[in-house]
C-alpha cells in the first residue's frame, strides 16, 4: 500500500471515531478534546486496521484519562497536569509505514520528511 492510500484510510478512521473532517498531517490527534473511551477506541482500531505492533506505546504519555470535574479544575488552577507528548497524523502515518510504534522525533519537521 502507498502513503496516499494509507493517509485516506487514516483520515477515514479519525473521522469515524472523532467526527473530525478537516484533517491534515500536522493535526494533533491527542489534542481534540475527546473522552478517553474515544481515544482508547481509536488506538485499538488503529492497531487492528493497520496491523501495528503497539507494544512500546505508552498510552498515558499521550492521552489523559477522564477526571472528575473538581480534580480537573484543581489541576488547571495549580497547573499540576503533566504536558502530554504530541501525536500527529503525520507521525501515525509514519507508524503505519513502519508497522510498529516508535516515539515521535522531538522536531516535528522531521516526520514530514518521511512522507
Amino acid at each position: 500500500m502507498n502513503d496516499g492510500y494509507n493517509l485516506i484510510q487514516l483520515k477515514l478512521l479519525i473521522n469515524e471515531v472523532f467526527g473530525v473532517d478537516n484533517i491534515n498531517l500536522d493535526m494533533e490527534v491527542n489534542k481534540l478534546q475527546t473522552v478517553s473511551e474515544d481515544n482508547d477506541r481509536f488506538m485499538g482500531l488503529f492497531k487492528t486496521k493497520f496491523n501495528i505492533d503497539m507494544n512500546a506505546f505508552d498510552y498515558y504519555e499521550y492521552f489523559d484519562e477522564d477526571e472528575f470535574i473538581l480534580i480537573s479544575i484543581f489541576r488547571r488552577v495549580f497547573r499540576t497536569k503533566k504536558e502530554k507528548k504530541l501525536l500527529t497524523v503525520g507521525h501515525l502515518l509514519s507508524i503505519i509505514n513502519k508497522r510498529e510504534w516508535f516515539e515521535p522525533d522531538p522536531d516535528p519537521r522531521s516526520a514530514k520528511s518521511l512522507l
